[in-house]
């Protein structure tokens, strides 16, 4: 039976290192865009931690700008209130007494402005110290992904490699007709499998029924036998 032939097990021997390495490649092929999907979510987290950082500065600022202008009006008040103590005639004194009047109220405002803001800072502070807790430990976490693809770069590059000296020591243990049929496949066929059983009557690649004839090949003539629907070697295990 073909199968059973030594010159067809080394086929299949061939056939699961090329798969192997298309497989690897492929992976290695990938790596590139993975690394930048880590890179972008590192960067997402890291932006995350700044928005609150610079959040908490905006309001710290804030803060303090209501502060000295509190201050500031303050000290008006009190001149305001020095002048009263100077001037003889009453519309001066009204005027400067309306005058501090509108000065408190301003003062006033920017104190329950100040107040509320500095009870958005705490709130900032808090959220900052959890942004920093929780992110800066997801961005350690994809900074060691991204170290593990480094690595896993390298060992995929020396399997590549290792089933390349594999793959080349298989082709010249072959019987150079099956290696030339199974090369030609390989440039026929899109992708793998190239070598596939025939299950139920069916090319297990492309799906579809095989003829009579193909079933002949394989069990009555038991020679390399190709599907007469998507070209791919075939066998039948039994």
């Amino acid at each position: 039976m073909l199968l059973e032939e030594p010159e067809f097990q080394a086929l299949l021997l061939l056939h699961g290192r090329d798969r192997r390495k298309i497989g690897v490649e492929t992976e290695l092929r990938d790596l590139p865009k993975v690394r930048e999907v880590v890179k972008n979510k590192i960067e997402i987290e890291k932006e995350t931690i700044a928005s609150a950082q610079i959040d908490l500065r905006e309001l710290e600022t804030k803060a303090n700008t209501l502060g000295n202008l509190i201050a500031s009006i303050e000290t008006k008040v009190s001149q305001q209130k020095t002048k009263q103590l100077k001037v003889k005639r009453q519309e001066e004194y009204q005027a400067l007494e309306n005058e501090i009047k509108g000065l408190k109220e301003q003062m006033s405002a920017n104190e329950d402005e100040q107040l509320e803001t500095l009870m958005k800072v705490d709130d900032a502070r808090s959220t900052l110290a959890i942004a920093e807790g929780k992110h800066t430990d997801r961005v350690h976490s994809l900074e060691t992904q991204l170290e593990e693809l480094n690595e896993r770069e390298k060992l995929l590059q020396e399997e590549i490699s290792e089933l390349g000296n594999e793959i080349k020591a298989s082709g010249e243990e072959m019987d150079p007709t099956f290696l030339r049929e199974y090369e030609r496949v390989k440039k026929v066929v899109r992708r793998p499998p190239y070598v596939v059983p025939v299950e139920d009557q069916k090319c297990s690649g492309c799906n579809l029924r095989v003829s009579n004839d193909i079933v002949s090949s394989i069990l009555v003539e038991e020679k390399l036998t190709l599907c007469d629907q998507c070209g791919r070697v075939v066998y039948i295990e039994r």
